[in-house]
C-alpha cells in the first residue's frame, strides 16, 4: 500500500478491508500488531473510510466471547498507531448508553494526550455508568474501570479538567451523581502520582462543603478524599492553607446554622482529616497563623459532637497548652484560650 496510489487501493479495497479486519482479530499478537500497521497505511491512503469499514466490525466482535479478547487487543493496537484519528471515532460509540467503561479503560492506556481532548464527553459518561452500578455487585469493577481511565491522564490540562468537572458534579442535585463523582475523586487522589498542589485550595473548599451532604456515602468518601490530600502535605503546604481552611470552616458553620457538621461526626473518623493542618499552624506558624489556626480549631470544636471529638482531645489540647507558655501577642493567647474553653466544655459534656 505504501507503493500504491489511492485509486489502486480503492479498487482493491473490497479485498484489502476484510483482510485487515480479520487480521486485527487474529489469535496471534504478532499478526494483530502487523495488521495495525497495515491499517495505519490504509487510513493514510483512503482516510475516514478506513475507520467506517473496519472499526464498527471490531466493536461488534467485542460482544462475542470467542473473539472479544482478540478484538479488544486489535483496537488497542490500532489506537497505539492512530490514536488521534481513532479515538474521536470510538468515543461517541463507547460513551453512548450502555457505556462501555471496560473498553474505555483498556484503550485509555494507549490513548496518550489524545484522551484529554475527549474528557468532556468521557467523564459524564463514566459518572452516569457508575451511578447505575452503585450498591450492586458490579460497583467495584465499574469503579476500577473509571479509575483506570482518569489515572491514564498525565498532562496538566487533563488533570485540571478531571478536578474541575468532578467537583462540579458534586454540586448537582442528583445524589447518585454526587456519590459517583466523589467516589471517583477519592479513587483518583488515593492513587495519582501527579502534582496537584495548584488545585488543593479549590479541592479542600469543595470537599469540606460536602461534609454537610445528606448522603452518608458522600460524607464518608469526602472525608477519605480530604484525608488522602492532607496526609501528603509537607509543613509549608499545611501552613499555606490555614487562612483558606478557616474561611471554609466558617462557611460550612453558617450552612449548618449552629448544628454539628455530619462529616466531622463520623464514627472512628471525627476531625482527624484536617487536624494535622491546624496542629501545624498552632505549633510552627507565624503569630498570625497561630491565631488563625486556633480560631479554626475553635470552629471545628463547635461543629463536632462530644463523642466524635473524644479521640482527638489530646492531639488538640497538647499544642494549645504548649504555645500558651510562649511569648506571643495577647490576640494569639486569647484565641488559644477561647479554643481551650470550648474544648473543655465539650469534654465536660462527654464525661457527663
Amino acid at each position: 500500500m505504501k507503493s500504491t496510489s489511492k485509486d489502486a487501493v480503492l479498487i482493491f479495497s473490497e479485498s484489502l478491508v476484510p483482510t485487515v479486519r480479520k487480521a486485527l482479530c487474529d489469535p496471534l499478537e504478532e499478526v494483530r500488531e502487523a495488521a495495525a500497521k497495515t491499517f495505519e497505511q490504509l487510513h493514510a491512503t483512503i482516510g475516514h473510510q478506513a475507520l467506517d469499514d473496519i472499526l464498527p466490525t471490531l466493536l461488534k466482535q467485542l460482544a462475542d466471547e470467542d473473539t472479544a479478547e482478540f478484538a479488544l487487543d486489535g483496537l488497542k493496537q490500532v489506537m497505539a498507531v492512530k490514536s488521534r484519528s481513532v479515538l474521536p471515532y470510538l468515543v461517541p460509540k463507547l460513551t453512548a448508553p450502555p457505556v462501555n467503561t471496560r473498553v474505555l479503560a483498556f484503550l485509555s492506556a494507549v490513548a496518550g494526550d489524545a484522551l484529554t481532548r475527549h474528557l468532556g464527553v468521557i467523564l459524564p459518561a463514566l459518572l452516569s455508568s457508575l451511578k447505575g452500578k452503585l450498591g450492586t455487585e458490579e460497583e467495584a469493577q465499574e469503579l476500577c474501570s473509571c479509575q483506570t481511565v482518569i489515572l491514564s491522564v498525565e498532562d496538566e490540562a487533563g488533570q485540571r479538567i478531571i478536578i474541575e468537572d468532578l467537583l462540579e458534579a458534586t454540586r448537582g442535585a442528583d445524589p447518585g451523581l454526587r456519590q459517583a463523582a466523589i467516589t471517583v475523586l477519592n479513587a483518583y487522589f488515593a492513587r495519582t502520582r501527579l502534582d496537584y498542589s495548584a488545585h488543593i485550595r479549590t479541592l479542600l473548599s469543595g470537599l469540606i462543603r460536602l461534609l454537610n451532604d445528606s448522603n452518608a456515602e458522600v460524607l464518608s468518601q469526602s472525608w477519605d478524599t480530604i484525608n488522602s490530600i492532607t496526609k501528603k502535605l509537607d509543613a509549608s503546604s499545611q501552613l499555606a492553607l490555614i487562612d483558606d481552611l478557616h474561611r471554609d470552616i466558617r462557611a460550612v458553620a453558617a450552612d449548618v446554622k449552629g448544628q454539628h457538621l455530619p462529616g466531622f461526626c463520623l464514627p472512628k473518623k471525627g476531625v482527624t482529616c484536617i487536624l494535622s493542618v491546624l496542629r501545624e499552624g498552632v505549633l510552627t506558624g507565624s503569630p498570625e497563623q497561630k491565631e488563625e489556626a486556633a480560631k479554626a480549631l475553635g470552629g471545628v470544636i463547635r461543629l463536632t459532637s462530644p463523642e466524635a471529638l473524644r479521640p482527638s482531645v489530646v492531639n488538640i489540647t497538647g499544642p494549645l497548652i504548649r504555645i500558651l507558655g510562649d511569648r506571643f501577642a495577647w490576640t494569639v493567647k486569647t484565641a488559644l484560650l477561647e479554643t481551650l474553653t470550648l474544648l473543655l466544655a465539650k469534654v465536660r459534656l462527654l464525661r457527663c
